[in-house]
């Protein structure tokens, strides 16, 4: 008999806490850039909101917040850069915006969440560039082919780190099936354990 398959709670609440929900989404920053001629670059101009409302103390801190799980501006800022400088896009201003955008929707819950899921959108986002050079019709087949296997290591990885970002917001805590088999040889699901690692699992036995 085929054993009961059943949903790790643990695990479905986890991923929940990421789940977007029925109410409208909260704005994210955008950061504004202004091109100076003399030296062709764009450099900083002000800050905005995405649903183009007025930034002021209360509202920068919650985006901050919303985006890389602190209210420090100067750490926050850090992070983004950091994270901006892995993504695949020539100009520096639009990568920022782009992570501001993504990672807001991802509501990572502290400042180490932040990173990982950078690290995650970059892989992600590498992955995918990969994969896009190698669909090119002038790609050739020897190229094509080392660009495929480059982007399944980045894809891999990028899972990875998901998966990582689960058991840090689970905080190491695991859930362990017991199963009883009789003598009839039918398996029966008796309960599922959580515990945190390092911790010993106790499992019951029956006489």
């Amino acid at each position: 008999m085929t054993t009961p398959q059943k949903v790790d709670e643990r695990q479905q609440q986890v991923v929940s806490r990421a789940a977007p929900s029925d109410t409208a989404p909260e704005p994210f920053l955008q950061w504004k850039f202004k091109r100076n001629e003399d030296t062709g670059e764009y450099e900083f101009d002000s800050i905005g909101l995405s649903d183009g409302s007025k930034v002021n103390l209360d509202n920068f801190q919650r985006a901050l917040k919303i985006s890389v799980g602190t209210t420090d501006g100067a750490v926050g800022e850090k992070i983004l850069n950091k994270i901006s400088r892995g993504m695949t896009g020539e100009r520096a201003d639009l990568r920022l915006n782009e992570v501001s955008a993504l990672i807001s929707a991802l509501r990572p819950q502290d400042e180490t969440e932040a990173m990982l899921l950078g690290q995650f959108l970059a892989l992600q986002d590498s992955g995918m560039k990969c994969l896009r050079r190698a669909n090119l019709p002038e790609q050739g087949f020897y190229h094509e082919e080392r660009l495929f296997l480059l982007a399944n290591k980045l894809l891999n990885t990028a899972n990875q780190t998901i998966q990582a970002v689960l058991k840090y917001r689970s905080r190491g805590q695991q859930t362990v099936q017991v199963v009883h088999v009789h003598n009839e040889g039918q398996a029966i699901v008796a309960q599922n354990l959580s515990h945190s690692t390092g911790e010993g699992v106790k499992r019951k036995s029956e006489n």
